[in-house]
């Protein structure tokens, strides 16, 4: 897997090795504006918009496409001109608001983020960054370190190659890793790693800037699996947007895109059985103890 040009050489030794990297304190000054932002978003939305549906929600559930738009494009000015001090030779795709409601519904279970580009030539990786301190007690984001290296490189957005697919929680459960972050903490990983959150069991909405970065040189790509054939892709290249321009982001985003273009098919070629990946996550526990 390509790694990105971290700039620091400690971080992108890290990131090689467990797929995620802390940078503290990274978007803290800005705080203060990010916070303006989903404020305004708040009130910019009537109490029966999508957003207030959902338990994990975000700027794309947001029921107006021009709020969602405004907001999209006011954090990506806020977090860009952060990037550059953590990172060379990459392309920011942009970036909103991630939301966890309260309740247990919030949960959000391992999973893998869908393949976004051709993992065998290019790189793409999320950042998260919240603007309220992360706890264990509001959800905090939880990883397991060095899956990225184990889990399929093609993810579909159909949702039937997810990790819960593979039924692997005895052997993932005893690796996840809690991260808390203060408000404004950075943390960037793979979108193979898997990464997941527990539920919300505070009294306040927990929020969070979530951005999407990948090679500066790679298209936006995504994959649906070929009716029949479950070892076959259908690729698809989409706009940087694309999520974003969604209608209806909870149903949408597993229909085959209505912009961008079909590329091609593409075989899955990855080979691990249930059994081998189990062999793969013991020795990793054995390699993190």
């Amino acid at each position: 897997m390509q790694v990105p040009q971290f700039r620091d050489s400690a971080a992108r030794e890290t990131f090689e090795r467990t797929g995620y990297v802390v940078v503290p304190r990274l978007l803290a000054d800005d705080i203060p504006q990010l916070q303006a932002v989903y404020e305004e978003m708040l009130s910019g939305m009537p109490a029966t918009d999508p957003y207030f549906q959902i338990a994990m929600t975000g700027t794309n559930c947001v029921g107006s496409p021009e709020l969602r738009r405004h907001v999209c494009a006011e954090v990506a000015r806020i977090v860009a001109p952060r990037l550059d001090a953590v990172l060379d030779d990459y392309r920011f795709v942009g970036a909103g608001f991630r939301v966890k409601q309260v309740g247990a519904d919030s949960r959000l279970p391992q999973h893998q983020d869908p393949t976004m580009v051709d993992e065998d030539r290019f790189w793409s990786i999320n950042i998260i960054a919240p603007i309220i301190d992360t706890t264990v007690e509001n959800g905090a984001l939880q990883v397991v370190p060095g899956s990225h290296r184990i889990m399929p490189k093609v993810r579909s957005l159909d949702l039937d190659d997810r990790a819960e697919t593979y039924d692997l929680h005895e052997v993932i459960e005893p690796l996840v890793r809690t991260v808390p972050l203060r408000a404004g903490d950075a943390i960037f990983y793979y979108n193979a790693l898997l990464h997941g959150s527990g539920p919300n069991m505070s009294t306040a909405p927990r929020p969070l800037v979530i951005g999407t970065l990948m090679s500066r040189e790679s298209p936006m790509t995504v994959y649906f699996r070929k009716p029949g054939q479950p070892r076959t892709v259908e690729r698809y290249e989409v706009p940087d947007d694309y999520f974003n321009r969604m209608e209806h982001f909870d149903r949408d985003h597993r229909l085959r895109p209505q912009i961008g273009r079909r590329i091609d098919d593409a075989e899955d070629t990855y080979a691990l059985s249930r059994d081998d990946m189990i062999a793969a996550f013991r020795a990793l526990a054995a390699e993190l103890s």
